[in-house]
């Protein structure tokens, strides 16, 4: 029996597993078995495992007692884990309400500093713009444009010139970050900028700007896009493929098809998702194919790629991941059960409870706690 859960919790979860699934009462120890799973997860002394626990609290609602296990996390002393709990109070509308991710804007790591200002951004509360504004001073450059890209979800700030200027900085990161930006906000005369991004001499800087033309949703990025299906880089590739898709882009089927023969794996995937979208639904057989990739990253992405295009295929897919032997696919298969699966999904759910790998039951719990909530 592994430490992290108690006799009484082994004991619960077999109750969970043989007996009736339907009831208020089921739901309701769904829930609170969930949660306590993931607060005990919370203490586990691997980051990994508590990485994940916070990230997984985001499924299960912002009740109060979610929020007392958020706060926890909040407090640990991984940057990592901080940076996963502020984006989980991000996705429960928490955000500019507890006190931590507030604080979490003068963290002294600059990846929690970052997640803390743009969730605070995408809380569109008046209120944290004190707090926001204080990045404008932080001594990395990225910080100060996420604090920036903050106030203008915030509306305290209209201008897109100092993304533009960034996209032109010396440092490559400081240019990808800039693109993403002017992706996310759709920024009025961002295109030259990013599809001049293309042609950048860093690969992660096109791949940024392959990414944000995506983002950006204008039809005039489709033909740069094509174009940058023949990146040296695959990274760029992979992008340009899934931007593609994401602009119903018709016109780019046929290259498209092409892409599905790409020498890289997650080229192949994104080519394929892309045409699924597209509506050629056997491109899915691609995405299926992509199961048996020796790479679990690979198998994985394919996994999660089959629940975001196709979801009535998704279930089966997941199915055959589930007993895969690499813990990141089997956590893919349980985040895809628990969006696509509904009902039918909580049987395999509580039975991922149990899995040997600590991460998996983590994800296991928020997908079936998710779904108790929303029933309660």
């Amino acid at each position: 029996m592994n430490p992290t859960l108690s006799m009484v919790q082994v004991l619960a979860i077999g109750f969970l597993l043989l007996g009736p699934s339907g009831s208020s009462s089921a739901t309701v120890d769904d829930f609170r078995l969930s949660l306590r799973i993931l607060t005990d997860l919370l203490a586990s002394n691997q980051e990994l495992v508590r990485g994940a626990a916070a990230t997984a609290l985001a499924e299960l609602g912002p009740s109060p007692e979610t929020q007392t296990a958020l706060v926890t996390a909040l407090r640990d002393p991984s940057p990592r884990v901080r940076a996963f709990a502020i984006q989980a109070s991000g996705r429960l509308g928490l955000a500019a309400t507890l006190p931590a991710v507030r604080a979490a804007a003068n963290d002294p790591d600059s990846n929690v500093r970052i997640a803390a200002l743009y969730a605070l951004g995408l809380s569109r509360d008046q209120s944290v713009g004190r707090a926001v504004r204080q990045g404008l001073n932080d001594k990395d450059p990225i910080v100060q444009l996420v604090a920036r890209e903050a106030l203008t979800h915030l509306g305290q700030s209209h201008t897109v010139q100092p993304f533009l200027a960034a996209a032109r900085d010396f440092s490559p990161a400081v240019r990808g970050t800039a693109m993403g930006i002017l992706g996310r906000l759709k920024a009025p005369g961002a295109f030259p900028a990013l599809t001049l991004g293309l042609h950048d001499p860093d690969p992660s800087v096109r791949s940024f700007a392959a990414g944000a033309l995506g983002d950006l949703g204008t039809t005039d990025a489709v033909a740069a896009l094509v174009d940058a299906l023949s990146d040296p880089d695959p990274y760029v590739r992979n992008f340009a493929a899934a931007s593609l898709g994401r602009l119903n882009a018709k016109a780019a089927i046929p290259i498209l098809w092409e892409a599905v023969k790409d020498s890289d794996s997650l080229v192949r995937l994104a080519a394929a998702e892309s045409l699924v979208r597209l509506g050629e639904g056997e491109a899915a057989l691609a995405i299926r194919e992509l199961l048996k990739d020796p790479a679990y990253g690979v198998r994985s992405a394919a996994v999660g790629a089959m629940a975001r295009s196709d979801p009535s295929r998704a279930m089966a897919l997941a199915l055959e991941a589930f007993d895969d032997p690499a813990p990141r696919v089997r956590v893919a298969a349980v985040q895809a059960l628990g969006r696509v699966g509904g009902k039918t999904a909580a049987p395999y759910l509580r039975r991922a409870l149990l899995d040997k790998d600590l991460t998996v039951r983590a994800f296991a719990a928020g997908h079936l706690g998710a779904s108790a909530w929303r029933k309660h």
